[in-house]
């Protein structure tokens, strides 16, 4: 401590404490109070100040630097107060804290927690530990941050204290019904509310009869439950300090639009609603709404647009369930918005590490649903599930360690009680794998390693040690057959990527489709579409399942357009490789045999020099989305026709860093272009093609109104005939398109939505 703090606390110690008080009352109504609260409390969205524990520290020189200083990252910035000043506010702080401490919380905890389960019903709007209603504050921390004051005048009056966020409202439709609930947002047009069914809604205000605040959702206890009961729930709630002191209250809570594993496997019953990243578990990305079609597409205008406000690229695709779209803003922020508007619910942020590094950007390309709980991985390489009704935080597990190079970046895939994750860092010399784990607690499940250890089949593919540093990974989302209880993940590229002189061998599991039971995470079949990969073809585009006619017999065919500039149908349940067709310009192999095994021309390894080949390192196509039209009966395809220069440099392992192995370049006066093709799954025929001007990175969305969507680089989205290919519209978003486009409907009409720079834009008709 300073010597002039040391003199100038000694003074305030000799100063007349009422005096002292009643100024620092003053001084802190007038620049505290709006965040902390008059009481102290809080009420502002500030911290308790009554209870004598703080962040910085609670000795007098403590808050004295606090106060002047200001806590950075936060909303308190440092005081123009003078210290003589700021020591009157601390008086007066202290005041609040003997205040509020004032009695003995006398109850018994136990019998506290039994009336919290059962007769307070507590649990209904409250949670603890992850579990239980929204319409309230969480309560993990309530001991450390409210006073028992506070406590008993809450339970007694609830309308005297209500907390920021969670203020009641009535409104009033024209219709004549009454909705009640918790306001979350509103502008001049409409207002978002949580109702007492803990029901995500959006109004219009011109809809709306009446709109006014409303008591507290909170019962007044005071008026069902004894002094000595509410003494004892009182000493329950104290003693919740964190959230691993915490104990789970009985009741989940109630709350509808509950998203169920037959939901999900049903979703053609559910056109409105985008249920899982791909639209359904089969991964066709194709809607069967019909509203928006060739006759009228012409006609589509953007109906609302939400900014994400971020430098890093948005990948995201939305999921739509009941009117609610859920959605990702990099790297790490899940958002709750009205599919009808755009206006938000809630929003969520998970925290990186400063030290992350990630290939190719800090991304997040979605999101998946289950019950009440939506699923995130992390770029810290974490698996996250929230409350999809208040975007509270329900478990936090680690995938792996981030600093080893491992990162998530991929949309979850939740199937039965399982969520699964797969992982990136494929340039970074990780151990691939595929995860699931318990979606209502967090456990893993089972891990699949994508690169075999000692002991286990195939390991003898990889030369020497190299298996270690293999890569493998499983960056973006599989599919799912319900009745063969199979997941299809596609993984990534061997590491060092462009030089592999040191790993010897086929490399599996790499560039590879694995088909895994969703019970057990046991591996059914493999195929290798890439042996001894050095391009970095990973194999991770999403695996299309359909039933179709292949030569006279009904299959159940796994549909891919490989990076490899390969098109290739397997029979999903067996494996069985049945026929690949290039359908973008290939130079590497001669052919692919009757194994499916490619027969790899001479002098098409990367090189000290550089070797052109084409695909070049992006492949014939690359993580975004195809889409299968039942419609048509077509696959299409965005894609790209440019070669690289590959070449070889030296690769020396390092945990956590950059282990490429090599680099590339463009060919020298060769321009590249994008595309849209639509390709005849059976045959592998190009029936059209939609050429555009650069290669780029959109997905493609399929519609039943004979539509194809898709972007550019330029950031043109567009409509094509799903028949023809013939370009019926498109409209200038003003950003990059990197993303997949969705389809859904929000009060009775179809949208269509696509990420666009930074924006998020709804399309709809006129």
């Amino acid at each position: 401590m300073m010597l002039s703090e040391i003199l100038l606390l000694a003074a305030w110690a000799a100063q007349p404490a009422p005096s002292a008080v009643a100024e620092g009352r003053r001084y802190y109504m007038g620049h505290c109070a709006h965040c902390h609260g008059p009481d102290g409390e809080g009420a502002g969205g500030g911290a308790n100040l009554t209870t004598g524990s703080f962040r910085l520290g609670g000795a007098d020189a403590d808050l004295l630097r606090t106060i002047r200083n200001g806590i950075p990252g936060t909303e308190m910035s440092g005081s123009r107060l003078s210290d003589a000043e700021i020591g009157k506010v601390i008086a007066f702080i202290r005041s609040l804290a003997q205040a509020g401490a004032s009695g003995k919380a006398g109850g018994d905890p136990n019998n506290g927690a039994a009336i919290y389960n059962g007769k307070g019903a507590c649990a209904q709007c409250h949670a603890i530990g992850g579990s239980g209603g929204s319409l309230g504050p969480e309560l993990d921390t309530i001991g450390r941050r409210r006073s028992l004051r506070y406590l008993r005048d809450s339970l007694v009056t609830p309308d005297a204290h209500v907390p920021g966020g969670y203020q009641a409202f009535s409104l009033v439709q024209r219709s004549g019904e009454r909705i009640t609930g918790i306001r979350l947002n509103e502008d001049d047009d409409s207002i978002q509310l949580r109702d007492a069914g803990e029901n995500l809604r959006s109004f219009r205000k011109a809809n709306l009869a009446e709109m006014k605040p409303a008591a507290s959702l909170m019962p007044a206890y005071g008026k069902t439950l004894s002094p000595r009961e509410i003494e004892d729930l009182v000493s329950y709630l104290s003693s919740l300090v964190g959230r691993s002191s915490a104990r789970a209250p009985a009741s989940a809570g109630p709350g509808t639009s509950k998203v169920t594993f037959e939901r999900i496997v049903n979703a053609a019953r559910e056109p409105g609603n985008w249920l899982t990243y791909s639209g359904n578990y089969q991964g066709w990305r194709h809607s069967p709404l019909t509203e928006i079609n060739v006759e009228n597409v012409n006609r589509l205008r953007p109906r609302w647009v939400y900014q994400f406000r971020t430098t890093h690229k948005v990948e995201t695709s939305p999921i739509v369930v009941d009117g609610v779209m859920y959605l990702t803003r990099p790297p790490n922020e899940v958002i709750a918005l009205d599919a009808a508007t755009g206006r938000r619910f809630w929003s969520y942020e998970h925290k990186l590490p400063a030290d992350v590094h990630v290939c190719c950007g800090q991304v997040n390309r979605g999101l998946a649903i289950l019950d009440h709980r939506l699923f995130m991985t992390t770029v810290d390489a974490r698996v996250i599930a929230l409350d999809a009704r208040s975007g509270r935080l329900l478990w936090n597990v680690e995938q792996a360690d981030y600093r080893q190079g491992y990162a998530g970046t991929v949309a979850p895939l939740a199937v039965r009680d399982k969520v699964i994750a797969g992982i990136a860092g494929g340039e970074y010399g990780i151990g691939g794998f595929v995860d699931a784990y318990d979606a209502a607690t967090g456990k893993r499940a089972w891990r699949f390693h994508t690169i075999p250890g000692p002991g286990e089949p195939n390991f003898g593919t990889w030369q020497g040690d190299s298996w270690k540093t293999g890569g493998a990974p499983t960056w973006v989302t599989g599919s799912y057959d319900p009745e063969l209880n199979l997941t299809y993940w596609g993984t990534g590229n061997p590491g060092p990527d462009w030089n592999g002189d040191g790993r010897a061998g086929d490399n599996l599991y790499s560039d590879s489709m694995l088909a895994l039971d969703v019970s057990t995470g046991k591996l059914r079949w493999f195929f290798q579409y890439t042996p001894h990969d050095e391009h970095d073809w990973d194999a991770t585009q999403v695996p299309v399942l359909a039933d179709l006619d292949f030569r006279g017999r009904r299959r159940k065919l796994l549909l891919h357009a490989n990076r490899n500039a390969f098109f290739y149908l397997l029979d999903r349940e067996s494996g069985e490789f049945l026929s690949a067709t290039p359908y973008v310009n290939q130079t590497w192999a001669k052919e692919i045999d009757a194994r499916g095994r490619p027969v790899r021309l001479p002098n098409t390894f990367p090189t000290i020099e550089g070797t052109a080949v084409w695909p070049g390192v992006d492949g014939g196509t690359n993580w975004y989305s195809p889409s299968y039209s039942p419609v048509t009966g077509l696959l299409y395809v965005a894609l790209q026709e440019q070669p690289h220069l590959f070449f070889k440099a030296d690769a020396d392992y390092r945990p956590g860093l950059y282990f490429a192995g090599g680099s590339y370049t463009p060919v020298p006066g060769v321009a590249g272009y994008g595309a849209v093709r639509a390709i005849h799954p059976p045959t592998g025929e190009i029936r059209w093609e939609h050429r555009v001007l650069t290669p780029g990175w959109a997905g493609v969305l399929s519609t039943a109104g004979n539509l194809v969507f898709g972007g550019t680089e330029e950031g043109n989205f567009f409509a094509l005939d799903a028949r023809t290919g013939r370009q019926l519209w498109s409209f200038p978003t003003g950003g990059r398109i990197i993303a997949n486009p969705v389809s859904f409907t929000a009060e009775g009409k179809q949208y269509v939505a696509i990420a666009a720079g930074d924006l998020l834009l709804a399309f709809g008709l006129d």
